[in-house]
This record gives structure tokens, sequence and C-alpha cells, in this order.
């Protein structure tokens, strides 16, 4: 591991590489400043250590926050317009290989080393993808309905930990939950985000919604699944969360 250099008089850099990449010996900012001529100096109003720094505002970041309280990465995809997402950790390529030749690789996704077989090939190479194959597929999973991992787990919580439709904590517990969306929403495979509505069983989700929404109108007098269709737990959790101070329950029917 190696140690920012830049120092000066009653204060020193001490940002590692294990967090922040190092170009000639400096973290990003200070090599910024180098590069613009300028001599290193204290970080963030920081007089005595740069390392006591000011964490990301976005939830699991431990990057240091750069405008708005959020680090430089969060704050461009905010000043973009897009939903903030965690940001891909950067891996020196050298480490990386040294992992694949070793045949054991850190997943970039939940943090365990795992034999290389645990990995899907990235290409016709064969060269592995720094994700295992669960995180992989959460990934691609989380991308096609367009929402972040910390949006799927507060939405969790916010249903009590059960299935938004039957109210089952067991079925839930006992098989992977699906992502409901309104199909009628968007024309693409993937979902805009918007439309999605809760989570629910794979039970309530194939024979339960997938039968129900072919039905002619008319007949769709099930007042249970009319009630989640209409004012799906998602739709009410964003409601209270872009409200300043208000408080949401589910009362799981």
């Amino acid at each position: 591991m190696r140690i920012c250099s830049a120092s000066g008089a009653g204060w020193a850099c001490g940002r590692s590489s294990d967090k922040y990449p190092l170009t000639k010996g400096l973290c990003r900012s200070h090599y910024a400043q180098a590069r613009r001529g300028k001599s290193p100096s204290p970080l963030r109003g920081n007089s005595a250590n740069c390392e006591e720094h000011r964490d990301c505002a976005f939830s699991g970041c431990d990057r240091a926050a750069s405008a708005k309280e959020l680090c430089t990465a969060h704050y461009q995809q905010q000043a973009a317009g897009r939903p903030l997402t965690p940001v891909r950790r950067k891996r020196d390529s050298s480490s990386y290989q040294a992992m694949i030749q070793r045949g054991v690789i850190e997943c970039l996704g939940c943090g365990e080393s795992k034999p290389k077989s645990e990995y899907s090939p990235v290409n016709r190479g064969g060269a592995p993808r720094p994700y295992c194959k669960p995180c992989n597929s959460e990934r691609v999973r989380l991308n096609h309905y367009n929402v972040t991992k910390e949006f799927i787990n507060q939405l969790w919580t916010y249903q009590g930990e059960r299935c938004a439709i039957c109210g089952s904590a067991e079925v839930a517990q006992s098989r992977a939950l699906h992502i409901d969306h309104d199909h009628s929403c968007c024309k693409g495979r993937r979902s805009c985000g918007s439309c999605v509505r809760g989570l629910v069983c794979s039970n309530c989700n194939a024979y339960g919604l997938a039968w129900y929404e072919a039905l002619p109108l008319p007949l769709r007098t099930f007042s249970l699944l009319n009630d989640y269709i209409a004012r799906p737990p998602a739709q009410r959790f964003r409601e209270g969360t872009s409200t300043a101070g208000a408080e949401a329950s589910f009362d799981g029917r």
C-alpha cells in the first residue's frame, strides 16, 4: 500500500492507494494541484491532516466529498440528472492479473475472494468478469429495471420484508423476490425505473399478476390486486421520500 506523498508544515495527506488511485505518488486531488503548478496544500480546509476529509453523502460511498457533499463521480451523476448509483471501484490492472494467475479473484461487488470458476468469462479469450456470477446477475437485473440496490433494499424494508401482494414473509424468504413493474409503461425491454411497482414473490408474480392483468377490464374484480395496481408500494414509497420529513407505512394488503 502506497501513501500520497503530499505534505507541508504541520500536515500530511495520508490518502492510501487502497482507497484512492495514486498518480506519480500523489492522490488525485494533489496531482491536480501539481499539474496546475500549485504547491501542495491541505484539501477541503483540513489544516492538520488531509485524511480527515468528509465522506460522500451517498450511502456506502467512502470517497471524499467534492461538491454539494458528494464525491466527484456522484456529483457528476446528479448534475446529469441521473439517479445516484454506486461507483465502480477502481482496481490496479497488475493486481487483477495477479489474482487471475493465482486463480482466486476478489469480487468488486460482494468483496469476497472466490475461485476463477465462480466468474463468467467476459469475452472469448476467457478473461473473467470483475463480478462473481451472483453479483453480476444482480447487476444485470437491477440495470434491466433501472433501479439501484439501495432503492430495492429501502423498498424491501418499506414493505415490511414481505411480499407486497400476499404479505407472506415465509414465501419471500424462501424464494427470490421478483421486481414487478407496469408492462404497459415502457416500449422497450428495459424499464424506465419509474414504473417499478413493488417486490413480490414468484407465485404472486407468475400466477397472480400475469394472469390477472391478461383478463379483460370488466373481469378484474379482485380488490386486493386492484388496490396493488392502483397504488403500488413503490409509488407510495417514492411519494413519502419526496416529501421532507414524510413517513409512510405499508400494511401489506
